[in-house]
C-alpha cells in the first residue's frame, strides 16, 4: 500500500514530508507574504499551500512536545504549580 501512496502525491507533498521544519517555516512565512500581497485572496481564506504547511508544521511541533523528556506527564499537574516559591 505504501508505493501507491506515493504514487499519486504531488512533489510538493513529497517535499513537506520530508523538509525540516525550519524550511516549512521559512515556506510558510514566504507563501503568508505573497498571500498578504494579494489582497488575502479577497475573501481572509489562507491559500491550499498554507493550510498544508500549517497542518505539518503543527502536527511536527505536537510529536516533538509530546516526545519531549522534560515534559511533566502528570495529569493533574498545573503549569502554575511550577511557579510557586514555597
Amino acid at each position: 500500500m505504501g508505493w501507491f501512496e506515493n504514487l499519486f502525491k504531488s512533489d510538493f507533498e513529497k517535499w513537506v514530508e520530508k523538509a525540516p521544519i525550519k524550511d516549512l517555516e521559512n515556506a510558510y512565512e514566504a507563501e503568508r507574504q505573497k498571500w498578504i500581497k494579494n489582497g488575502f485572496n479577497g475573501n481572509g481564506e489562507r491559500t491550499p499551500k498554507m493550510e498544508r504547511l500549517n497542518e505539518e508544521i503543527n502536527k511536527r511541533s505536537a510529536e516533538e512536545w509530546e516526545n519531549d523528556p522534560k515534559r511533566n506527564k502528570d495529569p493533574n499537574f498545573r503549569w502554575t504549580d511550577a511557579n510557586r516559591w514555597d
